[in-house]
């Protein structure tokens, strides 16, 4: 899977995550407000929220209305430094890069919405913004990487202090020289493990994937290396 689906993909159990909670938060209400009707023989006789089935009512009306109602909120406009303020204690976050993560969430989903999730669930906001935080390192980090490489080959490529042959036979006994340190130090393992009668059983689990990682990148580099022929 590529960095790019990698990061479609946790946009997407980022949003899933909020909508469930919400929509859960939605149906408590309207039982509770079913409740009040004496459906059930012990409530009021008449819904105690008036226009709870009601049609005709513009839809970015009803939504501030419920969330409002829910959240216990007063009819009355909280400032957004203010909301910004309630959510980040009721999570308990302070770092840049955390209240970043929320006010990315209070565009994507309504600064209203997300204070909501915090008053109502603040370990499921905890972890999408969490979650938000992740994401945002690794786009900046790949975008970092990418930016350095290239800028690094331009500056090599443009270099004129050096022929276009003298740079590739320059790099060729470069990677000549890393690949003898490479098997200097698979060769003292191998040895190692020989002499202590070690097992592939012992190693650690990450020393596992460290293993298969190198392999298939030998595998891809010697492909490369044969372009060069």
């Amino acid at each position: 899977m590529s960095k790019h689906d990698k990061i479609a993909k946790l946009k997407e159990y980022i949003k899933n995550v909020v909508i469930k909670e919400l929509n859960k938060d939605d149906e408590l209400e309207e039982v509770s407000t079913t409740g009040t009707a004496g459906i059930d023989g012990t409530g009021t006789g008449h819904y105690d929220t008036p226009m709870a089935f009601s049609g005709g009512r513009k839809k970015d009306k009803k939504k501030k209305k419920k969330i409002s109602h829910a959240a216990g909120m007063k009819p009355v406009n909280e400032s957004y430094s203010s909301m910004m303020i309630e959510i980040s204690k009721a999570i308990k976050v302070n770092r840049p890069d955390e209240l970043n993560a929320i006010k990315d969430l209070g565009e994507e989903y309504d600064i209203g919405r997300v204070l909501y999730m915090a008053r109502t669930n603040p370990k499921a906001l905890k972890k999408a913004v969490d979650d938000r935080v992740k994401e945002r390192k690794q786009f900046i980090k790949s975008k970092n990487l990418k930016e350095l490489k290239e800028g690094r080959y331009h500056d090599w490529r443009n270099d004129e202090s050096l022929t276009p042959r003298q740079k590739v036979g320059r790099s060729m006994r470069e990677i000549r020289d890393a690949l003898n340190e490479l098997d200097k130090t698979v060769k003292m393992n191998l040895k190692l493990k020989t002499e202590l009668k070690m097992k592939s059983e012992d190693y650690w689990k990450n020393t596992h994937k460290a293993l298969t990682k190198i392999s298939e990148r030998l595998v891809k580099m010697a492909n490369k290396v044969g372009n060069l022929k």
